[in-house]
């Protein structure tokens, strides 16, 4: 992927409580970036540093494979009546 995209979204994420999932090629596990303070393009062609209230992260743009972030506007156009489909509700505790 492309730093341009990466950046702006992470920028968007500073001071929020939003948070971003980033699949890296080569690794099936999604990290988890929230509480992002600073966002820093480095030196490098697709490098990012990522300053978060509890790690500094450094990555390479062109290895991420996706990313994806929980839509906040849901809960405003669906309301209290929306019921999930089945596959998506959770198991009665």
């Amino acid at each position: 992927m492309e730093r341009g995209p990466v950046i702006r979204i992470l920028r968007a994420m500073i001071g929020t409580d939003q948070e971003l999932d980033i699949i890296l090629s080569g690794d099936a596990r999604a990290l988890e970036l929230r509480n992002v303070m600073a966002v820093e393009e480095l030196h490098s062609a697709n490098g990012i540093h990522i300053a978060t209230r509890q790690n500094n992260i450094w990555i390479d743009a062109s290895h991420v494979s996706a990313m994806w972030q929980a839509r906040v506007d849901l809960d405003a156009e669906l309301g209290d009546e929306f019921i999930p489909s089945k596959h998506n509700r959770l198991a009665a505790v």
